[in-house]
């Protein structure tokens, strides 16, 4: 389970990288998905679902 968990941490971390770089630089809109990354990462709460769906959001906005 917490290999689960910090696998889909590590993806999330690098989705919201991803989403970031596509959007370029002077972007002063931070997606709402990157936002509960950036949550997630300094005050994790979610559970593997919560991170699975996560993920996922990121993953859409690519």
């Amino acid at each position: 389970m917490e290999e689960e968990r910090a696998r889909l941490q590590a993806e999330i971390s690098v989705a919201m990288d991803q989403v970031m770089e596509s959007l370029g630089t002077g972007t002063l809109m931070i997606p709402e998905p990157v936002q509960r990354g950036l949550e997630e990462s300094t005050n994790p709460t979610l559970d593997l679902n919560g991170l699975r769906t996560l993920r996922d959001d990121l993953q859409r906005l690519l």
